[in-house]
């Protein structure tokens, strides 16, 4: 664990790795979204209200919130109070969201113990006096077969880990298997009386966005095998807990790439729309690339839409060429 190694890790298994075959799936599927750089803005709004519901539910479902899914998002889209559950679990759905919301900005810049305290705060506003401030007495971890560092010394493993997320040994790893480490090692700190879970989610996908990736979600059903991977990880085997963020990224990936495949379903490539007009791929990606028809850039590749560029041709058609002539004088 980072704070008793003073900055390193005791391995048990080697080198901290994912399961090569998930490894090379999430490459794949991550260069498969690149391609479709710049996303479209209106499926980041709709994912993001999407993720933000769900990412809020599942957060606050493993730590023993009661609301469902589809009460959560009542909570959040008409501000319902739900009958037969506390105010405090109202609340924890409108700090997280909130907190949630800040994730894009806060990518923005390193992480530091500021983003650390900044998160609490929120997650914890109305609910916890100690919202945005580090514990101050000793915790134990259910389960857990170490204790977590003394108070006192909390402000110096923070910034060890905080180095940490930019050292020669963090950046050797994959961005997935840089991110479990980084999020077991801030969830052993405890840095916390309570709220550490929550904000520890949601820097590890400040972490994910840095890298380029989709937010992922850790799901509610995988509570127990979630709470076992952080405990193995804790006697050196992390094995467990990257495979399961890598899951967790996988499938964020996979919504991400379908959401861009089915409102992008009907493009076509300049390759497949050149012989429908009888013309070269060359010229109609000049013509793409100079604006003359709506056209998206994947990879290296040019895609529109059949009616776009039979558009453009048409009014190009339709437009005298050349100078006009002017009329003979009368005489």
């Amino acid at each position: 664990m980072l704070y008793q190694m003073k900055g390193t890790h005791e391995i048990v298994n080697g080198t901290p790795q994912m399961n090569p075959r998930l490894k090379r799936r999430i490459a794949e599927k991550k260069k498969q979204l690149d391609s479709y750089r710049p996303l479209d803005l209106g499926i980041v709004r709709r994912l993001h209200e999407d993720f933000r519901v769900e990412a809020t539910y599942h957060s606050n479902a493993i730590e023993g919130n009661t609301l469902t899914l589809a009460e959560t998002e009542m909570v959040l889209e008409y501000g319902l109070t739900i009958g037969g559950h506390p105010l405090r679990e109202h609340l924890e759905v409108t700090n997280h969201a909130k907190a949630y919301d800040t994730l894009e900005r806060l990518a923005n810049t390193s992480i530091d113990l500021e983003t650390v305290l900044f998160l609490h705060r929120l997650v914890k506003a109305q609910i916890d006096e100690d919202a945005g401030q580090l514990r101050t007495g000793s915790v134990h971890i259910r389960g857990a077969s170490f204790t977590p560092p003394p108070a006192k010394d909390l402000p110096l493993y923070l910034a060890q880990w905080t180095r940490w997320l930019h050292s020669d040994q963090a950046l050797s790893y994959d961005p997935v298997t840089r991110v479990a480490v980084a999020h077991h090692d801030f969830e052993s700190l405890h840095p916390f009386f309570d709220g550490n879970g929550r904000v520890g989610r949601l820097l590890l996908n400040i972490m994910l966005l840095q890298d380029g990736y989709p937010p992922a979600l850790i799901l509610r059903d995988w509570r127990q095998r979630y709470i076992q991977a952080l405990q193995q990880a804790s006697a050196g085997d992390y094995q467990a807990i990257i495979d399961l963020v890598g899951l967790a990224v996988e499938l964020s990936l996979d919504r991400y790439l379908q959401a861009c495949q089915e409102a992008t379903a009907h493009l076509l490539s300049m390759k497949e729309l050149a012989p429908i007009f009888e013309t070269t791929v060359d010229y109609l990606g000049q013509l793409a690339r100079s604006g003359k028809f709506a056209a998206q850039k994947r990879g290296l590749y040019w895609y529109a839409r059949v009616e776009d560029v039979a558009r453009y041709f048409h009014e190009a058609q339709a437009q005298p060429r050349g100078r006009p002539r002017e009329k003979r004088r009368q005489e």
